[in-house]
């Protein structure tokens, strides 16, 4: 009975306080207006360059608002970026809320509220996020989620590094060049476990193989980001260099075109979309995988060294969460695709394209231990930069990652 009365009076605290700080015409709290983008759907991975049918196209990450001590807006114009987390804290949102006070009944913590940092645009690559929310994973470790989509990985990354976010989906490349300018952040968490960058070519040209690649023109996004990354890493695997090619020609974001249109006689395109949509629109294609010839770190979780002193059990709560999303996202696609109808504005109840994106994208997850980082990959990553002149040595590279916070091993039956 004394819970029922403290659970009765909290609830009245909380909806005197909804009509205190909302519209004192209407004496509710509006509800913030939907975030929308348009166009072809990409990817997950590295700088955001690939795209799909039937969700928005664009290129890197975004910039905003820092830690979410505050609930998302998403009042943004269509098709760009959000630059804060996509929902708002409405004005006075310190009064208590339902959760924080029946959880000091209770004598439960309430929830942290956090932000998490992604790339690109809602899409359904991101389904593992989307699959830890739905299913409840990060409130069930104390954390309230936010998400965080845009363009700027670079800005993302600045602000995990200064503490005005605590996490984010960042790439290993930028990982390991932030460092070498003196940014404390740490990759703490592999999500991609192959490089999800490779080579397209018309299924009629005899490139079967990176050294097929000699005296050829090979299209780029532009030279930068993970495509011009897992270029130089395919060419060094191949003992090649840009100068055995014809040329090296920048294409922008819009690949399918520009490849069926045969203005390049080969193109770096995001695997788990764009040989698809290349096929659908003109021919078929043969496509070299980067990480079958030199696999190099993708997307992970990163935090900052400042959270990883302070609050080692909030990074380790927040992976084991994540980690849990993934691998129920593997097991069973079909619930994390219906977990990303919410998240992903337009995307088709059965979609069969984005149905196709999310199972490729599986297969770059998997692994034997999800999450975790091996050293030959970050050195070989850390070796690529050097030869493209934006490291200098690769001294340090191990200290980029640590695997501590991964989630014990299960014992093998």
């Amino acid at each position: 009975m004394r819970k029922l009365l403290i659970l009765v009076f909290a609830l009245g605290i909380a909806l005197s306080g909804c009509v205190a700080v909302g519209n004192p015409s209407r004496g509710i709290v509006e509800k913030p207006k939907e975030h929308s983008a348009e166009g072809e759907a990409g990817h997950a991975g590295g700088e955001g360059e690939a795209h799909s049918e039937g969700g928005a196209k664009a290129t890197e990450e975004a910039h905003g608002e820092g830690e979410a001590t505050k609930e998302a807006e998403g009042s943004h114009s269509e098709g760009s970026p959000t630059a804060e987390p996509t929902q708002e804290a409405t004005p006075n949102s310190a009064l208590p809320g339902v959760d924080g006070i029946v959880a000091a009944a209770y004598g439960r913590q309430p929830l942290r509220e956090l932000t998490l940092f992604l790339g690109y645009i809602p899409n359904v690559q991101f389904a593992p996020v989307y699959v830890g929310i739905e299913q409840g994973f990060f409130r069930d470790a104390g954390i309230d989620l936010k998400i965080e989509h845009g363009f700027d990985e670079t800005a993302g990354l600045t602000r995990i590094a200064t503490d005005n976010l605590k996490f984010g989906m960042i790439s290993g490349e930028q990982v390991l060049l932030a460092r070498n300018q003196g940014a404390a952040v740490r990759y703490v968490y592999r999500w991609y476990q192959r490089f999800p960058v490779g080579i397209v070519s018309p299924a009629s040209a005899p490139i079967t193989k990176p050294e097929d690649l000699r005296g050829r023109v090979v299209g780029v996004p532009g030279r930068f980001g993970a495509s011009y990354t897992g270029l130089q890493a395919l060419l060094n695997a191949a003992n090649l260099t840009e100068a055995d090619l014809k040329e090296v020609r920048s294409i922008g974001f819009d690949t399918a075109p520009v490849v069926c249109e045969r203005q390049v006689e080969a193109s770096v395109i995001y695997i788990a979309n764009e040989p698809a949509q290349i096929a659908a629109k003109c021919f078929e294609v043969n496509v070299l995988a980067i990480s079958d010839f030199a696999n190099i770190i993708s997307n992970g979780i990163v935090t900052n060294e400042k959270t990883i002193r302070e609050e080692p059990e909030l990074v380790r709560a927040f992976v084991a969460a994540y980690d849990k999303a993934l691998a129920l996202t593997i097991s069973d696609p079909d619930l994390a695709y219906q977990s990303s109808l919410p998240h992903v504005e337009n995307l088709a109840e059965n979609d069969p394209v984005q149905r196709a994106v999310l199972e490729k994208s599986i297969e770059l997850w998997k692994a034997e231990r999800l999450g975790e980082s091996d050293d030959a990959t970050w050195k070989r990553t850390a070796e690529t930069l050097v030869k493209m002149g934006l490291l200098s040595s690769i001294d340090g590279y191990a200290d980029a990652y640590t695997n501590d916070f991964l989630p014990p091993k299960e014992a093998k039956k």
